[in-house]
């Protein structure tokens, strides 16, 4: 009986093409993914982040204790560190933002916008709600609590801005750690306290907020965003805080 022959299978050489046909799909895909990302729009960015921001912290992956690595901040050259490190704040400072929160932030980044004050305050959350930042380069005097000629012509569309928001505000003057050196002043809590109260005092004479939704806190050196180690971090924690509070206290 005669044996069968094994019919032999096709080896096929161009097997190869069929990887790299998929490794430049892939590497095609990345250089669009990479241009797409070179082209965001940095609001849309902030957003982004924020939710998945948001995300992590729901989900237990981040300790929640903090905010979102972009966020709006800061002034200009000067106030680098503030804007990127500071008042664009981490993914360790606040918990979830409540969707109040969200609501009032996005309110005051459309009056931020409106009143094209986006590089002359610094917005973020924290754990009591939604933070709108006034760094000292921009608003006050060294070693005073004076208003600065161009301070006086933002904080009435700063005050605009806040009278639209309902609910208790929190003004809060910080210092960086140098002793202050002020003939009006002997130390740091007397200069936080004071331009707090001055802030205070203008969005009830100036803005009409009601003095019942108010408060001014002074804390000199004692919530720095950033550790004090050279002229710029320092520049970075000499701020005014206005805090539209949304979340309930403890």
């Amino acid at each position: 009986m005669a044996k069968k022959h094994k019919k032999h299978e096709h080896v096929s050489h161009e097997r190869w093409l069929v990887s790299y046909a998929d490794f430049i799909t892939l590497l095609f895909a990345f250089f669009v993914v990479m241009f797409a990302v070179s082209q965001v729009d940095s609001k849309k960015l902030g957003r982004f982040s924020d939710s998945v921001n948001v995300a992590f912290q729901t989900n237990g992956l981040f300790a929640p204790n903090s905010g979102s690595p972009l966020e709006r901040g800061g002034n200009a050259a000067a106030a680098l560190v503030p804007a990127v490190v500071s008042d664009r704040p981490s993914l360790f400072r606040y918990t979830a933002s409540s969707p109040r929160a969200q609501a009032v932030k996005q309110s005051l980044e459309e009056g931020i916008d409106q009143a094209g004050l986006g590089s002359a305050v610094g917005l973020r959350y924290d754990e009591r709600g939604v933070v709108i930042s006034l760094p000292e380069s921009m608003y006050f005097r060294a070693g005073t609590a004076n208003l600065l000629t161009e301070a006086l012509e933002n904080m009435p569309q700063i005050g605009k801005i806040v009278a639209t928001q309902s609910g208790q505000i929190v003004v809060e003057g910080h210092t960086d750690d140098l002793p202050v050196n002020s003939a009006l002043f002997t130390s740091n809590w007397e200069l936080s306290a004071a331009r707090a109260a001055r802030v205070v005092r203008y969005l009830i004479e100036d803005a009409g907020i009601e003095g019942s939704r108010l408060s001014a806190v002074g804390l000199a050196d004692t919530r720095p965003l950033v550790e004090n180690s050279d002229d710029a971090t320092r520049e970075a924690n000499r701020r005014v805080q206005i805090v539209i509070v949304t979340e309930p206290g403890e």
